[in-house]
């Protein structure tokens, strides 16, 4: 009898045990509030694009030869119509001299010819010589009429390459390069040879960026010249044909980038924040307040 009376005991020990510490584990749940408050959210995207200039021109030479003197470098200033190069310019004039002697040699031909058909024309007319005479006459006016137009032609090409050994600058601005060297030979055979490179005004630049998605609104970019400088941009252009690069679909995108104090660079990297979205004045919680899940009790 009291080995069952132990056992109870120490069974009822046991069983309060188990409830008291159960019970002391027990978590309690508090709750965190917080005051909304009015403000501002947006939604941006980041990408990464090139500084350059809005107008680039660059400046070659549509005739070959040897570069006599060139009178501007890097960096140098200059206006549209100032004399930036000269190529050597004596067997141009040669050609030149050759082609005017051509060009009178060929009216003389042609007016002698000119008179000589006239005048049996008038012959055939009355029939004093023969169609065959009459036909050689017509031939050689022809022949020398087109010889003396295709002169004409070959002066102004000639007087033209003549006038493209002198190179001058098609716009205001700034020489970005300077691709060749005073006695170097350029040949313009097959395509036209770069001798500089000019940019127009550096005080207005634009940023080439690839941008994935097409509803783009105002933008903000950085440079690592200046990375505690924010520059402000707006989108002025999105091309709309699109670049698929690991099954991602982006658009060129234009941005405006006024550059007043002459920071921005042509070529340096922007870091860019585009935003997509952004509304004002509404009332903001925390994230976090959104993906809260209240546990549930068990029993």
């Amino acid at each position: 009898m009291k080995k069952i009376v132990t056992i109870i005991i120490a069974i009822a020990v046991i069983v309060g045990a188990f409830f008291f510490f159960r019970s002391g584990d027990k978590k309690v749940t508090t709750y965190e509030t917080v005051e909304l408050k009015k403000g501002s959210i947006n939604n941006t995207v980041t990408a990464t694009g090139t500084i350059e200039p809005i107008t680039k021109v660059d400046v070659g030479t549509q005739v070959s030869g040897t570069i006599s003197h060139i009178y501007v470098d890097y960096n140098s200033v200059v206006t549209k119509g100032q004399l930036l190069a000269e190529l050597d310019r004596k067997l141009l004039e040669a050609e030149l001299k050759s082609e005017m002697a051509n060009l009178k040699s060929s009216k003389s031909e042609f007016e002698y010819q000119d008179k000589n058909f006239k005048r049996l024309h008038q012959l055939h007319e009355k029939n004093l010589i023969s169609e065959t005479e009459y036909e050689e006459a017509l031939y050689q006016y022809e022949k020398a009429q087109q010889a003396y137009e295709k002169a004409q032609a070959t002066l102004v090409k000639a007087q033209s390459n003549l006038d493209y050994a002198t190179i001058y600058s098609p716009i205001d601005g700034v020489v970005l390069s300077r691709e060749v060297e005073e006695g170097q030979t350029v040949a313009a055979s097959f395509e036209t040879p770069t001798m500089f490179t000019i940019a127009n005004d550096l005080r207005k630049m634009q940023v080439i960026a690839d941008v994935d998605e097409a509803d783009i609104g105002q933008v903000t970019f950085t440079v690592d010249a200046f990375p505690d400088d924010t520059f402000e941009g707006d989108v002025t252009q999105v091309r709309l044909n699109p670049t698929t690069e690991s099954n991602v679909v982006t658009y060129e995108v234009v941005i405006d980038a006024p550059n007043p104090e002459l920071k921005l660079k042509p070529g340096l990297t922007a870091n860019i924040t585009v935003y997509t979205m952004e509304k004002n004045d509404i009332l903001l919680a925390p994230l976090k307040a959104f993906r809260f899940t209240p546990e549930t009790d068990p029993e």
